[in-house]
């Protein structure tokens, strides 16, 4: 196909390139429309100017089918089932993660099976045990130092549930006393649902390409930009995080963007695993954890918020379990006589040059041991930092 078509070959990339920077530079746009045109439409208050205080308003409705029904609950409803749709479409590439943390585990439990049959001595069997926790693959093109362990993306599970149940009430229940708290936050929830969306689109193969890779971290910084203006409106309502006031909207915000906030680090740190020598990936993961606990602590001291530096605890304790190692590609074996190895060989052949295009092979772009350690020893500490302010946030409640 390409044969014929060597104009349409040369232009796809070209035309992914451009996407890219309109889905970037559309993701700015729409966050200012938000903040100037949608979030001041939706809200029960908007700001005045000059020395005007902020002043009340009711919020806008429209009439349907002889129902009188809230602009806000509409939007709020319709952005999450908007998300919720997108994130099951299949394909994206954190799919393609699952999978092979599938098979990592399955030839995890073969090799220890063999291992017994054998009666490997008990220090091997403690080196196949301790490689357990690597849920993904060491030499996968998607590890970086900021990979979490397969469970703490478990966390979706909570906060999907806390969101459906924020949706619901919004949609379905009136005069609740959270009702102001989420109608002011609903601007921006729903801005944040619309670029989870969009990211479904872009955590795709077309964007695996390191030139292209970064706009997955992008939309996801744009996101939670999004979620924590969300809940800052919330805190503006009274000036606090009340649980029995607001606690069914600002939780699953709150939660919501701490976790996209360490999605956007998982997604950054793994551009810079293509890219980067291995002093910068240490650096920059190393940065990306004192910046999770820098916002931690500001949501603890400045607005009494424990769920946010609980869940960067969470998300960084996960990295240092999952030990952050990494290992290049495995080369070719030695030429076999059998034919079925042959036909795979040649089979996987195209796969494999691809997969040595996207990651960065050499080992002098694959931090040392020594490296790890240092990254891995302060996501444990910036883990304990979170989880100290988080305890503190609760205490003071």
């Amino acid at each position: 196909r390409e044969g014929r078509y060597p104009s349409l070959s040369m232009k796809l990339p070209l035309l992914a390139d451009a996407l890219v920077s309109l889905i970037a530079t559309g993701c700015l746009g729409v966050y200012q429309v938000t903040k100037r045109v949608i979030d001041p439409y939706l809200s029960f208050t908007r700001e005045g100017r000059g020395f005007r205080r902020r002043q009340q308003q009711p919020p806008k409705t429209f009439v349907f089918f002889g129902k009188t029904l809230a602009v806000w609950r509409v939007v709020n409803f319709t952005s999450y089932v908007l998300n919720v749709l997108c994130v099951s479409i299949p394909g994206r590439i954190d799919d393609q993660m699952a999978k092979e943390m599938k098979e990592a585990q399955e030839e995890e439990k073969k090799k220890n099976k063999e291992d017994a049959d054998a009666d490997v001595d008990d220090e091997k069997k403690n080196d196949a045990n301790a490689t357990k926790k690597n849920t993904i693959r060491r030499t996968s093109k998607y590890r970086s130092l900021f990979t979490p362990a397969g469970y703490a993306f478990a966390i979706w599970g909570f906060i999907f549930t806390s969101e459906f149940v924020f949706a619901m009430r919004s949609m379905f229940f009136t005069n609740t006393k959270d009702e102001q708290f989420a109608a002011n936050a609903t601007g921006y929830f729903a801005l944040a649902n619309v670029l989870q969306s969009v990211w479904c689109f872009t955590f795709r193969e077309w964007t695996e390409k390191p030139r292209r890779h970064w706009i997955n971290a992008f939309v996801l910084g744009v996101e939670a930009l999004a979620l924590w203006s969300s809940k800052e409106r919330v805190f503006e309502v009274n000036g606090r995080f009340a649980l029995a006031e607001s606690g069914f909207v600002s939780v699953p915000i709150r939660t919501h963007f701490a976790w996209i906030l360490c999605a956007c680090g998982i997604n950054a740190n793994t551009v810079l695993a293509k890219i980067g020598s291995a002093s910068a990936q240490v650096v920059f993961a190393i940065g990306t954890a004192v910046l999770a606990t820098s916002v931690g602590a500001y949501s603890s001291f400045y607005r009494g918020d424990a769920a946010t530096p609980l869940v960067f605890a969470w998300a960084l304790y996960a990295i240092y379990k999952d030990g952050g190692y990494r290992a290049p590609p495995p080369s070719d074996s030695t030429s076999s006589s059998s034919g079925d190895k042959k036909d795979k060989k040649n089979k996987d052949g195209d796969e494999k040059k691809n997969t040595e295009k996207l990651f960065n092979k050499t080992e002098e772009c694959i931090p040392s041991e020594k490296q790890t350690k240092r990254f891995t020893d302060t996501a444990r500490l910036c883990a304990i930092a979170n989880l100290l302010f988080a305890a503190k946030a609760l205490l003071s409640l």
